[in-house]
């Protein structure tokens, strides 16, 4: 089956989100490309739950929070035969139907293992935050660590697989699931591609954590990304012998 026939599941991981849930459910559903939207809602105190459960969004209430690798995971708890699976951030502020075409349409086309998206920065930021330059130095770096992104069920779970032969599997569950994609996409997948989105934003973390100290919870965020970003680099032979047993590598590139 190619990929203008698969199915899409728009997959929507949120906590304390109440904000912004009803809206970026709202253009998912409106696009005619998206066939479900499902939301694992990561032990929000809120009416985050609620309201995704009202808009006709299948909702999966954990009963804690997890780390957000962790809650990604549970989209494929009801997942049979093969998707597009469209991860898709609950704190975007102006997400609308054609983005959401854009980010599949791109992804159907093609041939790389997974489309990412590049939002806007906030205008209170500085001007060379925004700069595109900036932002391709960034990926060049880290690779896109956006939430929302187009990819094949098969693929995400091969990546997953190999984390777990690995034994890495704790890494998995948290924000470094992100550059292990982006590593995994690069080196057997095909790549990524970027589609760029400047008028589309996110409230920030800080402004949902519930906390008296929203810089240490930042740094424990890229503390994550740094240190997954490491161990790839230092382990990057034993990575890719260890894929190459590992059958099958992403061969869906249709």
């Amino acid at each position: 089956m190619s990929r203008s026939e698969l199915p899409v599941i728009a997959c929507v991981t949120a906590y304390n989100e109440e904000s912004t849930i009803g809206a970026v459910i709202s253009a998912l559903k409106a696009c005619p490309l998206v066939d479900r939207v499902q939301v694992v809602d990561d032990g929000s105190e809120d009416a985050t739950a609620a309201i995704a459960e009202a808009l006709g969004a299948r909702t999966l209430r954990l009963p804690r929070r997890v780390p957000v690798g962790e809650a990604i995971m549970h989209h494929l708890d009801d997942e049979e035969g093969e998707v597009i699976l469209l991860w898709c951030d609950a704190d975007l502020v102006g997400l609308r139907p054609d983005h959401v075409g854009t980010l599949i349409d791109r992804f159907r086309m093609g041939q790389m293992m997974q489309v990412t998206s590049s939002r806007g920065v906030p205008p209170t930021w500085p001007g060379w935050a925004r700069n595109r330059v900036i932002k391709a130095l960034w990926a060049w770096l880290f690779g896109p660590i956006s939430g929302e992104r187009a990819i094949l069920k098969s693929d995400f779970c091969a990546a997953k697989a190999l984390a777990a032969s690995l034994q890495w599997s704790e890494m998995m569950r948290g924000y470094g699931i992100v550059l292990f994609l982006n590593w995994y996409a690069s080196r057997f997948g095909g790549g990524s591609v970027t589609c760029y989105f400047d008028d589309l934003t996110q409230r920030q973390k800080y402004q949902k954590w519930k906390t008296d100290h929203p810089v240490r919870q930042m740094v424990a965020q890229w503390g994550q990304f740094a240190a997954v970003w490491g161990k790839i680099r230092l382990n990057r032979g034993r990575i890719e012998a260890l894929a190459v047993e590992q059958a099958p590598l992403p061969s869906s590139r249709f």
